[in-house]
């Protein structure tokens, strides 16, 4: 399956308490990341990290943006703000505060829920007043 990517920032992650996690294989910017019982987002890709660009109709793959100083495998995680993700069960009915869980695999979230079944706590749903709530997308706040 494939990683849960934030699609945007809802509140600032504090400098200070970003940390330097291992991954098991290479991540992009905006990853949610569990390491134990402990939610984090990858706040820059991993140091090994490549990225495909498209011009036209041509794709060039293979391009260096790993997260600046960190070596392959290693990522800075935020482990705090809220961010927004799509959260499998979120509607516009969803309130602040609803438990979101995510299915996890090798310390990467390949899904995140309102059901807790055998998955772990990842965060709180955290809309900011007046956030669109249309489709399945909801701010989740970690570090909670």
């Amino acid at each position: 399956m494939a990683d849960v990517i934030a699609t945007a920032p809802g509140f600032a992650s504090t400098d200070g308490l970003r940390e330097v996690w291992d991954v098991t294989a290479e991540v992009a910017e905006g990853t949610a990341l569990m390491n134990g019982t402990r939610a984090g987002v990858a706040y820059t890709p991993s140091g090994g990290h490549v990225r495909s660009k498209t011009l036209g109709a041509v794709t060039i793959s293979g391009f260096p943006d790993g997260g600046a100083s960190l070596p392959a495998l290693k990522v800075s995680a935020a482990t705090d703000g809220t961010w927004e993700f799509p959260v499998t069960g979120a509607t516009a009915a969803t309130p602040n505060g609803t438990l979101v869980y995510a299915a996890v695999t090798s310390g990467r979230a390949t899904v995140l829920t309102l059901t807790a079944s055998t998955n772990t706590l990842f965060g709180v749903v955290n809309n900011p007043l007046g956030y669109d709530k249309a489709g399945a997308f909801a701010c989740v706040k970690i570090g909670v």
